[in-house]
């Protein structure tokens, strides 16, 4: 017995969490939290996905020590300045634009769930869009495809 195949249009979700390629580190970790996912796009003005920033780039991104010499200012060198070099930078300030993956991957609505697995998979990410015409209008995540396995079962 065939099963019929499953488009994309059925499994993803239209209520997407975006951001803008503006926001700072420190709004994209609330607006995640806030809204409970480990991932957005970020999207232009014209709602056209740019990036995806997921929790682990915003947790590597402000797990790393930096001070003010680490960021390249030029009283790194200077003895009369090692205070200041040694200062904590803040950077949670810093914009989503400058840590997103630039890679993103997107399927249409037509697309068959089984595609979209097997994008994820290949590509080893968690979530792929949906976009029509470029502009996004949905996600599947690696949780939405463990929906039909739950089916199957």
């Amino acid at each position: 017995m065939r099963t019929k195949k499953r488009s994309v249009a059925e499994l993803m979700n239209p209520d997407v969490v975006c951001l803008p390629p503006e926001a700072t580190v420190g709004e994209a970790e609330q607006t995640l939290v806030r809204r409970g996912v480990s991932g957005a796009p970020v999207v232009d003005p014209g709602g056209r996905p740019i990036g995806i920033i997921s929790q682990r780039d915003l947790a590597r991104h402000l797990s790393e020590r930096a001070t003010a010499g680490a960021s390249g200012q030029f009283y790194s060198d200077v003895e009369d300045y090692q205070e200041i070099a040694e200062l904590k930078v803040d950077r949670s300030s810093t914009p989503v634009s400058e840590l997103m993956s630039r890679d993103v991957y997107s399927v249409t609505r037509e697309t068959g769930v089984a595609v979209a697995a097997n994008i994820m998979r290949e590509r080893r990410i968690h979530r792929v869009l949906v976009t029509d015409r470029g502009r996004l209008v949905g996600i599947v995540t690696s949780l939405d495809l463990l929906r039909i396995v739950e089916e199957l079962g």
